[in-house]
């Protein structure tokens, strides 16, 4: 069940991403090294110095990458006094089954916001003029809450929080343009149902992974000199 299937399966992290550098998912765009720190929306914002994304009309958004941090043997124990042992369910790797729903509302709420607020032709295929989207959610912690149940009455899984990067890559010549960013906490919405059927377990994940892909669209948008939504 939970056990090493779901590790060979997923790429588990037991320790911390350095996202300025290493995604720790097997794949590092090439040029990586290549790129500059500079200020942005996002805590982590790296440009390749000279890069005019300006000239790029056309987006070719990839699917997400996910990493699970391994919830490790403390998971199984008892909250201690202290307030990191406080917690309203404990921290579970998903079922095979749950990752993938995961990673379809992920997908589908990037898609989705990309398509009303990116100012690019979305395509599905590489080219001149295109940048390449790779985007990545690694050290997902997952955890089981009591406090909302499914229609079983079972805890319901819920995202807690993860790192989701966005590289942009030239569609021609498969170099890194810019990487952006940031550790961020997955909090249910207020009055949201987590136990329904249209979203399931991950009900807080849609709008978490819209909010990036927004703060995406306008980080683009700044660079290129242009107005979120402007054709």
């Amino acid at each position: 069940m939970k056990n090493t299937t779901l590790l060979i399966l997923v790429a588990v992290l037991i320790a911390g991403v350095g996202l300025a550098k290493n995604l720790d998912t097997g794949y590092e765009p090439e040029g990586l090294d290549e790129l500059v720190v500079q200020k942005g929306l996002f805590k982590t914002t790296m440009i390749r110095p000279g890069a005019d994304l300006s000239r790029y009309t056309k987006l070719y958004p990839k699917k997400v990458m996910l990493v699970i941090r391994d919830p490790g043997p403390q998971a199984e124990q008892p909250a201690t006094g202290s307030l990191l042992g406080k917690r309203s369910g404990g921290r579970v790797m998903p079922e095979w089954e749950e990752i993938e729903q995961l990673k379809r509302t992920i997908n589908d709420a990037l898609d989705a916001e990309l398509e009303q607020s990116s100012n690019r032709e979305l395509v599905h295929a590489d080219g001149p003029g295109t940048l390449v989207l790779r985007s990545a959610v690694t050290e997902i912690v997952c955890d089981e809450s009591s406090k909302t149940t499914a229609a079983d009455g079972e805890p319901v899984l819920v995202l807690s929080q993860g790192t989701i990067v966005f590289d942009l890559i030239d569609g021609e010549t498969g170099v890194v343009q810019m990487r952006v960013g940031e550790r961020r906490k997955c909090r249910q919405a207020k009055g949201a149902d987590a136990s329904a059927e249209t979203e399931g377990a991950w009900s807080n994940v849609g709008s978490w992974a819209k909010h990036a892909a927004e703060d995406l669209c306008r980080e683009l948008a700044r660079l290129s000199g242009t107005t979120v939504g402007e054709s």
